[in-house]
This record gives structure tokens, C-alpha cells and sequence, in this order.
């Protein structure tokens, strides 16, 4: 390859700052783009992908569009071991990932159901109790996480404090650089954090066959026919990707509590038929994509959707745009619960990084709403007088920052 190549110019036209969460998340500029020029170079060095079709093959073709990279800052390159399994590529990926996956089963999602809804329980009697709260901090946010932390098999007690750091984690600039003013890596930057889930991990390995039969157990017993395994310092990386990776959930069930605090039609159309749930959790993840984008590399030169794409450059698969094709979805700008088996929307992506925790997800989003229609039958909870809605303050995260409610009689 020539690397004297002039760079491919931008489109100008639909420029705009990928950095920009505001930006990155204008679903009227991305119908525009995906109206005009479909697939489109809006930055230096990224090619936007508006379209079901071109978004749905960037996420299958692992083999050209690499995933390394992914959540850091260009140029950034941490440890494998310091590695989230959506950054990492063949040959380590799917062997991990198959490891993983007998623990991310629907068999498992069901098992946790009851745990599930009794902690959804909880977690709303506290903020009936109350007469207010917001639902986004008592119960989107730390529910999911809480969720994980019990399938892994860490114990109840500890979820708020992971959980805290966890959110610590998020928050500072280790996702982007690996490292933060306290050093590199996990255990330098968070090291009560470190200390908790290495202290687990350690437990695990020394019970050995009588550890308990949960994640963590498998992930530190679970070994290749070439007796390859995780090992703990990985572990313990992968450990914090499943706990953060949760903050995806927390937008999805603030983006379906919004809806049911904000249109009562909603609301009665599920009391009348509990059997659309599910089918509202799907349109929600569809029409509210919880992750607007995810990021890839071009290996080589090629093309996509007849556009050509240059070794090196990023491929920005616009999840939410893709989710809103007319192409695919006959008026996709609208949230309808009478789709006749629509095509899988690209929330939790496709092809080999299509998103483990998928079958937790979806059992999650129908719990809350089952929960949260039981417990207001005869309760009225509203958000507070001249609430606005306002996106939380992540690049790639969509959903409601805070839904503050009261509480009070049934109307």
C-alpha cells in the first residue's frame, strides 16, 4: 500500500464533531446523512454508517473491522489482560467468548428471574415508602449492575460498593487511556475495587469443585483442550466489563420508565395485555438505542455499501440511526407495538460480538415494567412538576439522566 496517499477528504456537507455527544446523538441529523449519503466521511479518518444494511455488515465482518480499540483513545493500547472482550479480536476473543457464553444462556436469564424481582421489589417499595425519588439513581443504574454482580456469584452485601467503583471506573479516564493520576491498569487506578473481586477470584480457585456453580466459578475453572485458561488478572478485567457493561441496561429501563411516566396510553395498553411487554422492551431498544454507536478499525482496504474504505481508517456503525431505516421499518421514527416480526434491531449488535448479556437484558426490561405496573395500580407516581428530560452526559449512552417523581394517590 502507498502510505504517501492523499487522505480521503470529508463530506463537508454532513460534517460534524463524532466527539460531540450532542452531535453523535442528533437522530434528525443522522436521518438527513442516511437520506442523502448514507455512508459518509463526517470527520478525519471515520466513515459513518446510517443504513441497516451497511451497519448490520460492519458488525458481522469481524475478519475486516477490528474491534481493538474500540472504547480507547486513539493511539491508546493497554494489556490483553487489561482488555474488555469487545475490544479484543480473534483468536483470544472467541475463545473467551465461548467460555462465557455457557453462563450467558436464556436458561441462565430465567434462573435469575426471581432474584430479579424480588430486588425490582425492594428497590420500588423503598421509593413508595418515601413518596419520592428518582427513579434513574434508586433503580435504572444500580439495578442491572446488581443484576450481573448475582449471576457472577458475588455476594449481596458487596453490590453497592462494586457497584460504586465500578462507577468510579466509568466515570474516569481509565476507559479511554488505561490509566488514571493514580497509575496503569485496574488494580493501580481502583484498587478497592482490585482487592474485592481478587479476593473472590482467589476464593474460586482455592474451593476448586466445591466453589459455587455461578460466572466467576466458570471463569476461573474453565479451561481449553489446550489447557489454556483466562487466568485471574483477566479475569478480574473481564469481571468489571460485565458490571460496567450494564450501564447499557440502565438506559434501556430509563428510556421505557420516561415513556410510562410521560404517556398514560402506554401504560393502559400494557395493563390490559402484559403480553405485549416483551414486545415493548424490543421497540424501546429499538427506537432508543441505549448505545447510539460502537466504533470499529478497517484492516484493509475495501468497501462498504459501494463506498471504498482505507486500511486504518474508523468505522463509526451508527446503532441508532441503522434501528430508525425506513427501509426496514415502516415508520420507523414512531414507538409501535404492532410490528409483525420486525428484523432484529442492531442494539445489542451482530456476528461474533453480538452482546453476551442479551437474554439478561430483555429479562430485566420486562420485570421493571411487569414490577412497576403492579406497583402503581393503585399509586400514582409522576414525575415532579416541570421535570425536563435531559440525555445523560456519555458519548455513546442514550437515555434519561434523572427521572425525579413523587408519589401519591391513585387517580
Amino acid at each position: 500500500m502507498d502510505e504517501r496517499r492523499d487522505p480521503p477528504a470529508i463530506d463537508e456537507e454532513f460534517a460534524f464533531d463524532p466527539t460531540d455527544p450532542a452531535q453523535a446523538k442528533d437522530f434528525a441529523r443522522m436521518a438527513r446523512i442516511r437520506s442523502e449519503r448514507p455512508i459518509c466521511r463526517p470527520a478525519a479518518n471515520l466513515v459513518l454508517t446510517t443504513r441497516y444494511e451497511d451497519t448490520a455488515k460492519g458488525f458481522r465482518d469481524a475478519k475486516r473491522y477490528s474491534s481493538v480499540g474500540d472504547m480507547r483513545a486513539p493511539g491508546v493500547v493497554v494489556p490483553e489482560e487489561e482488555s474488555f472482550l469487545g475490544e479484543l479480536d480473534a483468536p483470544l476473543h472467541p475463545k473467551i467468548r465461548r467460555i462465557l457464553l455457557k453462563g450467558f444462556t436464556r436458561r441462565g436469564a430465567v434462573e435469575a428471574e426471581s432474584w430479579t424481582r424480588a430486588e425490582v421489589k425492594r428497590r420500588l417499595d423503598a421509593i413508595l415508602a418515601r413518596g419520592e425519588g428518582d427513579l434513574m439513581a434508586d433503580l435504572g443504574v444500580p439495578l442491572p449492575g446488581s443484576v450481573s454482580a448475582h449471576v457472577l456469584g458475588i455476594p449481596d452485601a458487596l453490590h453497592d460498593d462494586v457497584m460504586g467503583w465500578c462507577n468510579d471506573l466509568l466515570h474516569s479516564s481509565w476507559p479511554t487511556t488505561g490509566e488514571t493520576e493514580n497509575g496503569q491498569g485496574i488494580e493501580a487506578c481502583f484498587p478497592e475495587l482490585a482487592g474485592c473481586l481478587d479476593r473472590l477470584i482467589r476464593e474460586r480457585a482455592e474451593q476448586g469443585g466445591d466453589a459455587p456453580d455461578d460466572l466467576l466459578s466458570l471463569m476461573v475453572r474453565a479451561k481449553a483442550d489446550d489447557g489454556w485458561s483466562i487466568g485471574a488478572h483477566h479475569t478480574r478485567t473481564l469481571v468489571v466489563n460485565i458490571l460496567a457493561g450494564s450501564l447499557s441496561a440502565s438506559y434501556m429501563l430509563g428510556n421505557l420508565l420516561h415513556r410510562l411516566l410521560t404517556d398514560e396510553g402506554f401504560g393502559a395498553v400494557l395493563r390490559e395485555d402484559a403480553g405485549l411487554i416483551p414486545k415493548a422492551v424490543e421497540e424501546s431498544l429499538r427506537l432508543e438505542a441505549p448505545v447510539t454507536f460502537l466504533m470499529r478499525t478497517a484492516r484493509e482496504d475495501g468497501e462498504l455499501g459501494g463506498v471504498p474504505i482505507r486500511a486504518g481508517e474508523h468505522i463509526m456503525l451508527h446503532i441508532g440511526a441503522a434501528n430508525r431505516d425506513p427501509d426496514v421499518y415502516p415508520d420507523p421514527e414512531s414507538f409501535r407495538l404492532d410490528r409483525e416480526d420486525p428484523p432484529e434491531h442492531l442494539s445489542f449488535g451482530l456476528g461474533p460480538h453480538i452482546c453476551l448479556g442479551n437474554h439478561l437484558t430483555r429479562m430485566v426490561g420486562r420485570v421493571v415494567l411487569e414490577a412497576f405496573l403492579e406497583a402503581t395500580a393503585e399509586t400514582n407516581v409522576s414525575l415532579v412538576p416541570g421535570f425536563e428530560w435531559e440525555c445523560v452526559n456519555h458519548l455513546q449512552e442514550y437515555g434519561p439522566e434523572r427521572l425525579d417523581v413523587v408519589v401519591g394517590p391513585a387517580r
